[in-house]
């Protein structure tokens, strides 16, 4: 798993296939303000993808910027989140296939520093996770609101879409022209913690079942 991690923080960007809004031109989303207005239909996304992404979470206590890579396959019903910061490599993995009465995910860490010869930390446990599992109907089952048309500043035009996901939290999700998750953002009541997103070097296809194998 380090290796790969490593790998990523090197080459990555040179292999990736950006994912871009060449499919459709928006141009039959509807206007706001407009008098023929009419709440679009859900889309089903692509929901089998790996991208690199950029996180930005903070509330009253906390201010916390990350970057990384990410592996979201419902097929396996797991994400892998791989991730770089302050002279720390971490790499965790979220088993949605095992998940508590009370929603928490399981969640396994492996976290390296100050450097990356050190013995790894491991975490194991259930969690809240940062990461959804984004399945193909995500914005249909949670009832998904059409938001508008916005732009990202790493993707450029996209549509939004509001859910409540676990009917608890307000999340808005970020489509490109293809139906392809691009970032999303969300509000957690409990500490009133702000959370955004993004996604850019976005391959779509299956993910191997090998990027969720752990060390032995």
């Amino acid at each position: 798993m380090l290796a790969s991690l490593i790998t990523f923080l090197l080459f990555s960007s040179s292999n990736l296939v950006v994912a871009k809004d060449s499919c459709n031109s928006f141009a039959d989303y509807p206007a706001e303000f407009s008098s023929s207005f009419q709440q679009p239909v859900p889309p089903n996304v692509n929901n089998e993808y790996q991208a690199s992404w950029v996180q930005h979470k903070w509330n009253t206590n906390v201010s916390h910027i990350t970057a990384g890579f990410l592996y979201n396959s419902p097929a396996a019903g797991k994400v892998r989140v791989d991730e770089a910061y302050e002279m720390t490599i971490a790499s965790a993995i979220f088993d949605y296939t095992n998940v508590s009465s009370d929603g928490l995910v399981s969640n396994i860490l492996y976290s390296y520093s100050p450097t990356i010869a050190s013995k790894p930390t491991i975490f194991s446990d259930y969690v809240n996770s940062n990461f959804p599992l984004f399945t193909k109907d995500v914005l249909k089952v949670n009832g998904a609101v059409y938001t508008g048309l916005t732009t990202r500043d790493k993707i450029g035009k996209v549509s939004s879409w509001s859910i409540m996901y676990q009917n608890a939290i307000p999340v808005t999700v970020f489509l490109d022209g293809c139906n392809t998750i691009v970032g999303y953002d969300y509000f957690s009541p409990g500490l009133r913690t702000r959370v955004v997103t993004e996604y850019f070097n976005i391959q779509v296809g299956p993910v191997s079942d090998e990027v969720f194998k752990l060390p032995s």
